[in-house]
């Protein structure tokens, strides 16, 4: 495969050829014209010489050319005038003569020798000099479109080839030097796509490490405590009782929902999720979320409210119940007890739909706000508190999904609110 230089090198080398072809092409074509021309013009001339010296002007065989060779005739075959001599009587029916007619009638012949534009001396001086500059000509122009063509391709490859290269660095990991963004506009964007791309990279690596180092932590710790339960259980430190026995199920509860939610998002991170949209209530969507949490919700003494504005919801009904559900689950988790949670469910311009759970429980901390949708962060409010760290990555995914955006804005005035948008469908 050739490279970008080459091949355009070699297609301006080609267009200059076209060109110069084209234009020697033109130029002989207009050079045969014009000897037409001129030949044409020079015999009408000699023709018309023929015809005032057959009228008795003597003074006009000096406009008798005298390059080649002219012979006048009277009809009875006598030669009157010639640029070559006088007095010779010829057979003018064996010759090709052409005729001089004045009003009709004849009164005379002329003939003349090869009418060549290159017989003159002069003349073929001129046509070898138009020859020799056309040549010089097409030469330096060759020379000058060859630089002009080389520098050219020179700029816009040695760009590409500093993209291509630093493509090849990115697809052998190497991910630490950016690629110019210079060059052309679409070599630069290519570029700029490129360094967002090791950008992405770079910061996949980094929450691939950490999420490995999170996961690994967060099943230590359960697996940890659970091996202690049993060795002690075992050394008769602490009776085999329902107390700890119930115990050790939870810490168990929990690394079985820490593994269904690894599960769960890297089912949603597949490139080939499929969507099942589907148009169903709103009010029996929040009350089956409201239902779900009914028992915490009488337990902490909780004043939930809803707000349905809108019929129905077209979406993936199993998806945004899960998401709604965990964000609803965050809310009813960090709020005081006897706090207010609220489900808004809202038409949204143009023909969209908004969701907004909020409650009054304590602010997130503001250094917070930008992590809570990685993978396995807990601020320092839900530390102590069961879940996975999952539940906010894997409601984020799902809006995205869905083709819609998710916030969250928490204030100690307004409480925290997370705000789902999502686009008509």
């Amino acid at each position: 495969m050739s490279s970008l230089f080459r091949r355009t090198f070699a297609a301006f080398m080609g267009i200059l050829v076209v060109l110069l072809a084209i234009l020697g092409g033109a130029l002989v074509a207009g050079y045969h014209q014009s000897l037409s021309t001129w030949s044409a013009r020079r015999v009408t001339a000699i023709e018309d010489a023929a015809r005032l010296i057959l009228a008795g002007r003597p003074a006009a065989e000096h406009a008798i050319p005298q390059d080649i060779p002219v012979f006048v005739y009277r009809a009875d075959g006598t030669l009157v005038a010639s640029n070559r001599g006088v007095g010779r009587q010829r057979d003018i029916e064996h010759e090709q003569y052409m005729p001089v007619r004045v009003d009709g009638q004849l009164v005379g012949y002329y003939t003349v020798g090869s009418v060549q534009f290159r017989d003159d001396a002069a003349n073929q001086a001129l046509t070898e000099s138009l020859i020799r500059a056309a040549v010089a000509g097409a030469l330096v122009a060759s020379a000058v479109a060859a630089a002009a063509a080389f520098g050219f391709a020179r700029w816009l490859s040695s760009p590409a080839a500093s993209v291509a290269a630093g493509i090849d660095s990115i697809a052998r990991g190497s991910l630490g030097t950016p690629i110019p963004e210079e060059g052309a506009a679409e070599i630069g964007r290519i570029a700029h796509a490129a360094n967002m791309l090791a950008d992405r990279l770079r910061n996949e690596q980094s929450l691939r490490a950490q999420w490995a180092q999170d996961v690994t932590h967060d099943l230590r710790t359960p697996i940890a405590s659970i091996r202690a339960q049993l060795e002690a259980i075992v050394d008769g430190v602490y009776a085999a009782g329902p107390e700890r026995i119930g115990a050790t199920l939870a810490e168990l509860s929990r690394v079985e929902q820490l593994i269904g939610d690894l599960e769960e998002l890297m089912r949603l991170e597949e490139p080939d999720v499929r969507l099942n949209i589907t148009s169903f209530s709103a009010a029996q969507f929040a009350a089956t979320l409201a239902q779900r949490f009914e028992h915490e919700i009488a337990n902490r003494r909780i004043a939930f409210a809803m707000e349905i504005d809108l019929n129905s919801i077209t979406s993936d009904e199993v998806l945004l119940d899960r998401t709604v559900s965990n964000i609803l689950a965050n809310a009813v988790r960090h709020v005081s007890e006897g706090g207010r949670v609220k489900l808004a469910i809202q038409a949204d311009t143009p023909a969209g739909i908004r969701i907004v759970v909020s409650n009054d429980g304590p602010p997130i901390p503001p250094d917070e706000l930008p992590h809570l949708f990685d993978r396995l962060y807990r601020g320092e409010y839900a530390r102590n508190t069961p879940g996975s760290g999952l539940g906010l990555t894997i409601a984020r995914r799902i809006v995205l999904l869905l083709g819609g955006t998710i916030e969250i804005a928490s204030t100690a005035a307004t409480g925290t609110a997370v705000t789902i948008c999502l686009p008509p469908v």
